[in-house]
């Protein structure tokens, strides 16, 4: 399940449950739950800090994405080695370097296989990374990001 933070803090309901039902994407009908491979129990978790500059600038932010695997937390790696977007971290919400990084990233986590990641990666990138909204904190399970990486992969034409 992905979960998307409401924007306004205050209200009542704390997840924007149309932008979470919008990226979610259930492997029910593709799998039962216990072909689930080990790779897809993970959970993604983004969030934003904001910081002040000395000078007083307040509308400073930092965006982090954890991993949660076997009930460790770690920062979720770059993934530069396979392709350098955006060496200067992970991000979501906008079609850029930092939100094509997180794609490659998350699905590296996911799938564990590059050759599959590289062809599936940028569609991911534009149909679910840069849908997040901007500076809304969220989690995804990997088996989320499982079915969105086969649902990708259905739709690419038969290698030679």
């Amino acid at each position: 399940m992905v979960q998307i933070a409401a924007r306004e803090q205050g209200s009542p309901n704390l997840i924007d449950e149309a932008s979470s039902r919008n990226l979610t994407c259930s492997l029910e009908a593709r799998l039962a739950s216990s072909a689930l491979s080990e790779s897809s129990r993970v959970a993604f978790v983004g969030y934003v800090v904001w910081r002040n500059e000395e000078n007083g600038d307040r509308n400073l932010h930092d965006e982090q994405v954890f991993l949660v695997r076997e009930g460790r937390i770690r920062s979720l790696p770059l993934r530069t080695d396979l392709a350098n977007h955006n060496p200067d971290g992970l991000s979501w919400g906008y079609s850029g370097s930092g939100s094509a990084q997180l794609a490659l990233a998350m699905l590296m986590e996911v799938l564990d296989d590059w050759q599959r990641v590289r062809r599936i990666y940028h569609d991911f990138h534009m149909l679910f990374v840069a849908k997040i909204p901007s500076f809304a904190n969220w989690t995804a399970d990997g088996s989320d990001i499982l079915a969105w990486a086969l649902e990708l992969e259905t739709r690419l034409p038969n290698s030679p």
